[in-house]
Parts: structure tokens; sequence; C-alpha cells
């Protein structure tokens, strides 16, 4: 009758000594694993939390209003058709009008065409125009399509990028930064877990610095591209304004990660020699192991 008890030994002194370097082996394997998942949930909850900053509605209607400002010209257009706007508000029955030239379908009451005065009409503009870009995405910048030809490679870059500031964006990103804390959390559980003494600090300082250096060089090296395009077209200058910005949140997270991750790893090793060469007599190599009996077989 076969017996429900495992053959394999269980795990003790003189199990250790014997099967040592095969244990410290498939630990070894383990920990390389768990701490690889884990640098990958960490990136994409740095990359996803870093998202959902960017588009936070307070943070990106600002930078959209900054950006339409520019992009739109509103300070001549409003000194070009403001008298215009008053004249149709006064012969107006309808409650709103729109601001003539104004690229972007913005209304204003008759009572805000009629008594208030440029900067105050400026920041209503603005707002609203932020706030329809922020929920209809950057198709709603230009319509007047004259930009040039052998421009469209480095708009449609631009174009995508600025793109990310709406809220349907916000939302997702709110959503894979919440599961991907969850998992890195799990995993990271693990990495310090499979671990052993200081090393558990060591590997998992490691793992950090891992997952924060692709995305702050990915960051920087964009922002550096972004300067080394030239041009004289304002649309395509002012759009470059706004991605140097949008790229300086992932940038900073990426970079505080980092430098968290590498304070963490220093200070395992620093914390391990100092306990294996003040605090023991004996090695604590995980791999300085009795290889036990050489065996009838391979």
């Amino acid at each position: 009758m076969l017996s429900r008890r495992s053959n394999f030994p269980r795990r003790g002194p003189v199990s250790e000594r014997v099967f040592g370097k095969a244990y410290a082996e498939a630990e070894h394997g383990g920990t390389w694993l768990a701490s690889g998942l884990f640098a990958i949930a960490l990136f994409l909850f740095i990359a996803s939390l870093s998202v959902y900053e960017i588009t936070r509605p307070d943070r990106a209607e600002s930078l959209l209003a900054a950006g339409i400002a520019s992009l739109t010209d509103i300070d001549e257009t409003l000194e070009e058709n403001l008298p215009a706007l008053r004249d149709e508000a006064r012969a107006s029955t309808e409650e709103a009008v729109r601001l003539p030239e104004y690229p972007l379908p913005i209304t204003l009451s008759r009572l805000e065409a009629l008594t208030a005065d440029t900067p105050t009409l400026r920041a209503i503009v603005l707002d609203r125009s932020a706030k329809l870009v922020y929920a209809t995405g950057l198709d709603a910048f230009d319509e007047t399509g004259e930009q040039a030809s052998e421009l469209f490679s480095i708009y449609n870059v631009i174009r995508e990028l600025v793109g990310f500031l709406t809220g349907d964006v916000h939302d997702r990103a709110r959503w894979v930064a919440l599961a991907s804390l969850v998992l890195a959390s799990v995993l990271g559980a693990a990495t310090l877990a499979l671990n052993r003494g200081f090393a558990r600090f060591t590997s998992f300082g490691l793992a950090v610095l891992l997952a924060a250096a692709p995305g702050y060089f990915i960051a920087r090296g964009g922002t550096y591209l972004i300067d080394r395009f030239g041009s004289e077209d304002s649309f395509v200058l002012d759009l470059q304004v706004l991605v140097q910005i949008m790229l300086d949140v992932p940038e900073r997270n990426f970079l505080i990660a980092g430098s968290l991750g590498l304070i963490i790893a220093f200070a395992g090793r620093v914390l391990g020699f100092v306990a294996d060469h003040l605090f023991s007599d004996e090695s604590l190599d995980p791999n300085a192991y009795d290889t036990g009996p050489t065996l009838p077989f391979t």
C-alpha cells in the first residue's frame, strides 16, 4: 500500500548540509523571478501614476489653457473681433454668441459679451476651451488646416502625446495604477520573503532601480529629442512646451523611485557587510555549503 507521506526529506540541519547547495540554487532562481516580475509591475505602476497625475482635471486644464492661449492667438483674436462680438450680442436675440474667427466652438452669454472686459473674456474663453479639449481630445485644437505639410511628422507625434490630456485617459490610468499597485505590493513582499537577511533589501532595492531606470531614460530622452526639433511654426513650438511639461512628471517620478531603490540596495549591502564581518563568527555566504557525499548516480 502506497504511503501518502512525501518521500523527500524535510528541510532541517541534516538535509541543509547535504542538499544545501541545491536549496540555494532553487531559492536563487525564485528570487530572480520574483524580483523581475516586481520590477515590471512597479514600472507599470509608476507609468500609470504619472499619466494619472498629468491628466488630473486641474493640471490638464491648466496646461491646455496655457497652450490654447498661444495656439489660437487669443489676444489678437479678441482685439480684432471684440467689437464685432459686442455688436452681434446687441443685435442677437439668442442667449449665447460665438467669438468670431475663434477656432474652437466656444459660446459666451450675451451678458458676458456685453459687460465683461477683455481680460475677463480671455479667462472665460480659455477656461471653456480647456474643458472642451479635455473632454473631446486634441481634435478640437486646429480647424484651420494651416500647418505646413513638412511639419506633419513632428506635428502628429506631439499631437498624440498631448492627446493624453483627456478625461477618458485619466479614468483608465486610475484603474491601471490601482491594479499594478496591488500586483507590485504582492510581488514586492514575495521578493523580500524569498531572500535572507539583509540580502532581501539589496534585492528589493535593485528591483526598484531596475523598474525606474528605463522609465527615467525614456522620459529624459523624449525631452532631449523634443528640444532638438527646430521649427519656426509657433503651433509646433507651443506644443513642444506642453510636451516637455508633461514629460517632467514621469521623469520626476521615475527619478524618485530610482533614487529610493539605490539607497535601499546600498543600505542592504552595507548592513550585510557589517553583519558578516562584525557580528558573525562564520561566513553567511549562501553558497558556502557542504556539497555532501558523492552519490553513485547523476
